[in-house]
């Protein structure tokens, strides 16, 4: 039974770890996309980077789901995904609502 426990653990982490290291490193890129918005000519060009790097990290995040505004003192991104962790009895539905408000300076 404990060598199943393990099992299962390890089965998991397998299943797990690499959506959250892609999902941190996500939200990382949005906060320093955050930060260097005042630098950026365009929000379309913004939210096209955004896209690319979803992409490159293999998150199922499309254009309608990146809400990117930015103001004349606040920069306020936005990013609503799931991604579907399947295991063979059930699909786990792990929902991120990643979102970055800094203010311009």
């Amino acid at each position: 039974m404990a060598l199943l426990v393990v099992l299962l653990g390890i089965y998991m982490g397998v299943k797990c770890v690499p959506v959250m290291i892609n999902a941190y490193a996500f939200r990382d890129f949005l906060e320093e996309e955050a930060r260097y918005a005042p630098m950026r000519k365009s929000d379309d060009e913004a939210k096209a980077r955004i896209l690319r790097k979803a992409r490159e990290l293999e998150l199922p995040v499309s254009a309608k789901a990146i809400q990117y505004e930015k103001t004349s003192s606040r920069i306020d991104i936005k990013v609503k995904y799931t991604i579907p962790i399947e295991t063979p009895v059930y699909t786990y539905q792990w929902n991120f609502d990643e979102s970055v408000d800094l203010p311009i300076f």
